[in-house]
């Protein structure tokens, strides 16, 4: 049965209002969205907070629109005006559109010097471990320290002299044969805490704790001072935070094919709504119709690639939901409609038990390495001329101890691995410096870091994507060290 509020009353609006103030608000993602957090400048203090946290301080301390006059039905609200619409929106535009339950990864448009070169940047969230990926095959310290799960000579593809591919990643074999693809091993960060939160922001920020953006943000801000990038909404209320900046927007998209006004009702509501809020922004001005028309045009265009770029059927992407946000990525870059870079997730890496063995199929790390390989064999295959301008870099918060513990997992740990591959990207070479494995060549039972992974992406950044602009603006406190040469 309906009922409604009388009409007199008035009540404040405070789930989202955080999202009103994203200048003293940054949203925070985590592996396990259950600990999505936001960081929140409380006096010129960083706190972490909860979102309802969040919502509770903004509320208290800032005015915020008022909703009146709405009937609350099953199904949605009724009698819904123009001021309910605008007070809903300035709480968070992106709350109209649609998500999906897909990874998350955000789109940006290229800068006014042009260019048609594409970074994918992924992040392999919970802690990857890179020893059960690139094994030592020549090291007696790691077969000793993972008697259980180890990864034997004959369960891998040789490299080099030194390291073999995890057979469960032989996707991946065909990109290194053909000399695109590197690996780097002993990469880190040096401010690694094992943390899942804390190191998650450390690697995405690339910079110094006071720095409140992203390296991919600030590559964008430096690359070009135009502002002509979309934002939407992905899982949760936030995109990654390697592409937040106070400077410029990115648009998080978790499906082309829904990204869309979300409304109750049929296209006749959607339409109505459309052109009550075209109106009501049309005539806002400033920073509240930027973003609007940004995201009107965002979704307008991606309508655009719905129709003329359909999934790719013949491509053998995995279906999982990393293949599913790798086949969107593709159709977004063969569309042409100014996508520079891309960040999508791959997590469940955290593996304190039950890793398992790679002569096992089903075990936990082979199954996810399979998808992880798979999925990018098949993007490199759908790309088809579009990969000679595309690099992709993986990341993850840190690595894993060397030892196996006594479920069968590895806990968090230090030193890692990263792939970097692309039709441009110098591989076939395995870069980075590991010691023998034995205990007093680790950092406190961990892989010691022996390159910051900074190094790689300056590179990428400096070389691949035309940067010109001072490493030290897109990764502050950094000094670079001896070239890799991957690109």
């Amino acid at each position: 049965m309906a009922h409604s509020k009388p009409r007199n009353r008035k009540t404040r609006f405070t789930q989202g209002a955080a999202l009103m103030r994203e200048d003293i608000v940054t949203p925070m993602h985590h592996h396990d969205e259950a600990q999505d957090a936001l960081l929140v400048d409380v006096d010129g203090q960083t706190k972490h907070m909860t979102g309802c946290q969040a919502d509770g301080y903004v509320t208290e301390k800032y005015d915020l629109p008022e909703l009146t006059d709405v009937d609350h039905v099953d199904g949605g609200p009724t009698n819904v005006k123009r001021r309910h619409i605008l007070a809903g929106a300035a709480a968070g535009f992106g709350a109209l559109l649609t998500t999906t339950s897909m990874p998350r990864y955000s789109f940006a448009a290229p800068s006014a010097d042009g260019g048609n070169e594409l970074l994918v940047c992924v992040f392999m969230r919970g802690g990857f471990d890179g020893l059960s990926a690139v094994a030592p095959l020549n090291d007696p310290a790691y077969y000793a320290a993972r008697s259980t799960i180890a990864v034997r000579a004959e369960q891998t593809m040789s490299l080099d002299s030194t390291w073999g591919l995890n057979n469960h990643m032989k996707a991946l074999k065909p990109i290194w044969d053909a000399g695109e693809m590197a690996i780097i091993q002993g990469s880190g960060s040096p401010d690694v805490s094992r943390s899942h939160f804390t190191d998650q922001v450390t690697v995405e920020r690339a910079a110094p704790a006071s720095v409140r953006s992203g390296w991919l943000g600030r590559h964008l801000q430096t690359k070009s001072s135009d502002t002509g990038t979309f934002r939407g909404v992905t899982i949760g209320t936030s995109t990654v935070f390697s592409l937040t900046t106070n400077n410029l927007d990115t648009l998080a998209v978790s499906s082309i094919d829904e990204f869309d006004l979300q409304v109750w009702g049929g296209d006749d509501m959607k339409s109505r709504i459309r052109r009550a809020l075209d109106e009501m922004y049309g005539g806002a001005g400033g920073e509240v119709q930027r973003c609007a028309q940004s995201a009107f045009d965002a979704a307008s265009t991606l309508q655009q690639v719905r129709s003329s770029y359909p999934q790719s059927s013949s491509a053998g992407y995995p279906d999982s939901d990393w293949g599913k946000g790798l086949a969107e990525i593709a159709r977004m870059a063969k569309a042409g409609v100014g996508v520079e870079v891309a960040c999508i997730d791959i997590g469940d890496w955290d593996m304190h038990s039950g890793l398992g063995q790679a002569s096992d199929e089903q075990a936990w790390f082979s199954r996810r390495a399979r998808d992880f390989a798979d999925g990018l064999a098949a993007f490199r295959k759908d790309l088809g001329d579009k990969w000679a301008t595309t690099t992709i870099v993986t990341m993850s918060e840190f690595g894993r101890r060397v030892a196996e513990n006594g479920s069968g997992g590895v806990d968090h740990g230090q030193g890692n691995t990263m792939f970097v591959m692309g039709g441009g990207v110098k591989g076939g070479c395995v870069l980075g410096k590991v010691p023998s494995l034995v205990d007093s060549n680790l950092s406190l039972g961990d892989v010691p870091i022996t390159l910051d992974y900074r190094q790689a992406l300056s590179e990428i950044v400096s070389n691949k994507l035309g940067n010109k602009a001072s490493v030290s603006e897109v990764f502050p406190g950094f000094t670079p060290g001896t070239p890799l040469g991957i690109v």
